[in-house]
């Protein structure tokens, strides 16, 4: 029973009414798929673009100064087995390029009366984090909502997380075998700093920090007002000059305050 509903469940995504298009939009085909939110696409107008989803974030495969995080390489093959290939429809918000030159899209696969958005279904298979960068911020909304939804159901990161719980300090004597992994923290804020990039919130014991850039500072709260308080959050571990960092890029990622 429970597989006829997840059956019905994804063929009322699949066959659910197209959206009308509210920004620009260009078809073409999938050439290749460099990893779980980067694609080939061979447009209608006669070009290749290199293209970056819009809206979230997969965990690393070709970093130069990373190793392969957890479930990348997963990642990389749904959104193989989601997109290579097949027509679509890229729809582009208010920026069209990123520092790289890379096209910024909302990719579309689209049928007979219906269209799924390859970027929500990343996340909401727990293969990618939101990941809200103004001005591009037409789907946030939706990107949070499947977000919410892969982690109650504990699906992909979220299931790793899951089992995970650190604190700081364990954080900081394990880093070697969390770093790239997703974790669970309960985390006590001893004080927030900022710098011209970044902000850091860092913790009362251990040198772990939460760590957000100043171009994700516009989707919290004032950040200052967390001094003191006890976070339990998810995100990924990265190892940083001054130890262990959790990046938080969106604030479905800190599921209580206390």
């Amino acid at each position: 029973m429970k597989r006829l509903a997840a059956l019905g469940a994804c063929l009322l995504i699949l066959f659910s009414p197209l959206p009308a298009w509210p920004g620009e939009a260009l078809g073409g085909q999938v050439i290749r798929v460099t990893d779980g939110d980067t694609v080939t696409v061979a447009t209608d107008d006669g070009k290749v673009e290199q293209v970056r989803y819009i809206g979230i974030d997969c965990p690393e495969t070709h970093h130069p100064r990373r190793r392969v995080e957890e479930l990348g390489r997963e990642a990389s093959r749904y959104n193989e087995s989601l997109v290579l290939g097949k027509r679509v429809l890229l729809e582009f918000d208010q920026q069209r390029r990123d520092r790289y030159g890379r096209t910024l899209a909302y990719l579309w696969l689209t049928g007979e009366g219906g269209a799924v958005m390859a970027n929500e279904l990343l996340v909401a298979e727990g293969y990618a984090l939101p990941y809200a960068f103004p001005p591009n911020l037409r789907y946030t909304g939706l990107f949070r909502e499947a977000f919410n939804r892969a982690r109650s159901s504990g699906k992909g990161l979220w299931g790793r997380a899951r089992g995970r719980l650190f604190t700081p300090a364990q954080v900081w004597a394990e880093l070697p075998s969390v770093a790239g992994r997703f974790i669970t923290v309960n985390f006590k804020v001893r004080d927030v700093t900022s710098s011209k990039t970044r902000v850091c919130l860092r913790s009362d014991k251990g040198n772990a920090s939460l760590v957000v850039y100043e171009s994700d500072t516009g989707q919290f709260d004032r950040l200052e007002k967390y001094a003191g308080s006890t976070l339990t959050i998810m995100g990924k571990v990265t190892p940083g000059f001054n130890g262990p960092e959790i990046l938080l890029v969106d604030p479905v990622q800190i599921l209580s305050i206390r």
